[in-house]
């Protein structure tokens, strides 16, 4: 009789140890310095093995993986056992539910990116015309001084008065090559400065006490110097090479030459400004 009593009791015993066994927490979270916040999250693979009562007889059971992910923030970890805390809804998440105000911002964001996109995009075309534009005005003013040296100007009646057989006094291939020149600076230039006015520039990038914001200011006043040399170049050369006074066709020829090297100057500043 007493033994049977105490092998009942066993029984109770042993069944309690596996309940308990059983409803150990099946999540793990990482308290104390591991539960820190830090600025990165790093998932640790926690392998937990498990043993139960089986009958008196002692069994290993499988393995169980479990993830736990090292918060960002300041929570503190749960305590086993309690009971585990609905997640705080994240802007992203709240955003979910397509509301008026998240669904403004995510179109204004879309829009912001878009524009800046533009931005970009029109700049570094704006910067290969404008280097384009720039070669071509060297090549143009290259052959312009030889044209200023060999036709009569303030500084002299012209290599050609002296020395017919002077570099483009024989033929009109110098004056042809400039001419074609100068048309084509000044579509590369006009492109690349419709270029510059069209790229949007909504955070008003020249506006600031910064570098780049007074370097901007900068590249726009020189802007103004050879955009109005783009401009007086052309009516002063064509003036200069048609008018049939001699005195006011030097004085154009020589004023013409004086306002290429000025836009020339003022063109390859801007440019060490865009691209250094």
């Amino acid at each position: 009789m007493i033994g049977s009593a105490a092998l009942f009791l066993v029984a109770i015993v042993g069944a309690a140890q596996i309940r308990a066994v059983d409803a150990l927490p099946a999540v793990l979270s990482l308290q104390g310095e591991a539960a820190s916040p830090s600025a990165w999250s790093m998932d640790v693979g926690l392998r937990v093995t498990r043993y139960g009562l089986d009958g008196g007889l002692q069994r290993r059971n499988h393995w169980l993986a479990q993830a736990a992910t090292r918060a960002t923030d300041a929570t503190p970890a749960a305590p086993v056992g309690a009971p585990t805390p609905e997640p705080e809804a994240t802007p992203a998440a709240a955003c979910e539910s397509c509301d008026i105000d998240c669904e403004t911002c995510r179109e204004s964001d879309r829009q912001a990116r878009y524009v800046m996109h533009r931005r970009a995009v029109l700049l570094r075309t704006h910067r290969a015309f404008g280097i384009a534009a720039w070669s071509s005005l060297v090549v143009t003013e290259a052959l312009g001084t030889i044209l200023a040296i060999n036709r009569p100007t303030w500084f002299g009646d012209g290599a050609c008065a002296s020395d017919s057989s002077a570099f483009g006094c024989g033929s009109s291939l110098v004056g042809t090559l400039h001419q074609a020149s100068s048309f084509l600076t000044t579509g590369l230039y006009a492109t690349a400065g419709i270029l510059a006015i069209a790229a949007p520039d909504p955070d008003s990038a020249s506006v600031g006490d910064d570098r780049a914001s007074s370097t901007l200011r900068l590249h726009k006043a020189l802007a103004w110097v050879h955009g109005v040399g783009m401009i007086l170049m052309p009516i002063l050369g064509i003036v200069g090479a048609t008018v049939q006074n001699q005195e006011v066709g030097r004085a154009f020829r020589t004023v013409h030459a004086g306002v290429g090297y000025a836009t020339l100057g003022a063109l390859t500043w801007a440019m060490s400004l865009e691209l250094f």
